[in-house]
């Protein structure tokens, strides 16, 4: 596992339009910043877009397999599933643990606003678990892909609206949200594993990579 970590964080800089991507990344770290300072932590944006840099690093590796080379190559599966998902998972830890650490500093000064600081961080997990699902479905299967985080966003959006945020809230400490987050987060790598496994036969999605296929 150690060789294939090694290897999937050194295919990056193969990743298609790489500079691009890593302006994106730069883009995505300033908004998390920005919506994290500036809401204390109570938004769930400025720590989705935190992990988020994770999903683009399972599409810089996954990009790779587009060339002739890769299609016709023994490490193929290895190349398609397990690379990509033990190299942004290996992100994701990363930069979950730094948010961690964030809300930890966060409760200290604002130990009044725990409750929110701590489903905030909650809603984050619960939306990352669907991102993993959508990575694996929408770089074979777009259009499917784009349809079921359509639904979901539209399930959350709603239930919000009518019910109220306080139904997804729970008492529960960091301590055990912590613990509980490093679960979800393999969790998410095991189904996208899963997935990819049944999908790595299939061409990967010519709208998904549109622009490689353009140039190719």
């Amino acid at each position: 596992m150690l060789k294939d970590l090694k290897l999937g964080f050194k295919l990056l800089r193969y990743g298609y339009k790489i500079k691009m991507n890593i302006v994106i990344v730069a883009i995505f770290l300033a908004i998390a910043i920005i919506v994290e300072y500036t809401s204390q932590g109570e938004n769930v944006i400025g720590g989705f877009y935190l992990m988020l840099i994770g999903m683009f690093v399972y599409q810089m590796v996954i990009s790779t397999d587009i060339s002739a080379f890769v299609a016709s190559s023994p490490m193929q599966r290895k190349l398609q599933v397990n690379i990509p998902v033990i190299t942004s998972t290996a992100a994701y830890l990363l930069l979950y643990t730094v948010l961690l650490i964030e809300r930890v500093f966060m409760i200290k000064a604002f130990p009044e606003r725990e409750y929110e600081l701590i489903n905030s961080l909650i809603m984050i997990l619960i939306m990352l678990f669907v991102a993993n699902i959508y990575c694996a479905i929408c770089f074979k299967y777009y259009a499917i892909g784009f349809i079921l985080l359509f639904v979901f966003s539209f399930f959350v959006g709603f239930t919000f609206g009518v019910n109220g945020i306080d139904m997804f809230m729970v008492n529960l400490p960091l301590s055990i949200v912590g613990i509980i987050g490093y679960g979800v987060i393999f969790a998410g790598a095991g189904v996208q594993y899963a997935i990819g496994s049944l999908l790595y036969r299939k061409p990967l999605s010519e709208f998904a990579f549109r622009g490689i296929f353009k140039d190719m």
